[in-house]
């Protein structure tokens, strides 16, 4: 149900799931809407981080999404990015978070595609390596130390393209928009084109199975 503050502005209520140590999205500004943004992360530092460094959640809970209790069809906007890669049970997640978003919200979610090459190599890649790789090449000094990523993937198979797209179909979801990048590429500076030739000829030696296209979906979801 929308309600209005003490201003008459519309409130919107946002729910991120699995919200880390920051909002990732940009700011929400629009003419007369409130947002009220409530975040869950099973990760209590990187919770606290998010409430002492950006204090910008109304509401926040550590709990996991596949058991934590959330009230049925009460919020406008769910937004969920580079969480599911992470869950045994990603289906049980994506279900809950459906059953949160009022009739007619929306859905945001970003996942890595398992069906690329890139996503077949960080599932086949020591976890060590993914440490390795985020504080050496994409320069992130804290990567692996608590509170920071990289953590462990599962990559359950509703974590892709084709495994989304089944997901709302089975479930009634409208699929407003999907959208792809290979912008990991970026971070190999000169090395890039190099990179990119390696990933298309795994692709090509999977004989259709992966896709060196893109490795980041994103989709919008809208519930029936």
């Amino acid at each position: 149900m929308r309600v209005r503050d003490e201003r008459g502005a519309t409130e919107l209520r946002i729910l991120e799931a699995g919200c880390g140590r920051q909002w990732t999205l940009g700011t929400v500004e629009v003419e007369g809407v409130t947002p009220h943004i409530t975040g869950i992360d099973a990760d209590g530092r990187s919770l606290r981080m998010r409430i002492d460094e950006r204090a910008d959640l109304h509401e926040a809970i550590v709990g996991d999404l596949r058991t934590v209790e959330l009230p049925e069809a009460a919020y406008d906007v769910v937004f969920c990015s580079w969480v599911l890669e992470h869950v045994s049970g990603a289906e049980q997640v994506l279900d809950r978070l459906f059953a949160a978003l009022r009739p007619g919200g929306t859905l945001l979610l970003r996942i890595p595609d398992r069906d690329s090459v890139y996503g077949f190599l960080t599932r086949i890649a020591p976890f060590g390596l993914h440490v390795a790789y985020k504080r050496h090449v994409r320069g992130r000094v804290n990567a692996g130390r608590p509170g920071f990523g990289p953590f462990p993937t599962v990559y359950d198979r509703v974590v892709s393209y084709r495994g989304v797209l089944d997901y709302c179909a089975r479930n009634e979801v409208e699929v407003l928009q999907t959208l792809s990048c290979n912008h990991h590429l970026r971070y190999f500076g000169r090395m890039s084109p190099i990179v990119d030739a390696g990933l298309r000829t795994v692709a090509a030696a999977s004989l259709g199975r992966l896709t060196a296209r893109h490795n980041n979906l994103a989709f919008v979801l809208r519930k029936s």
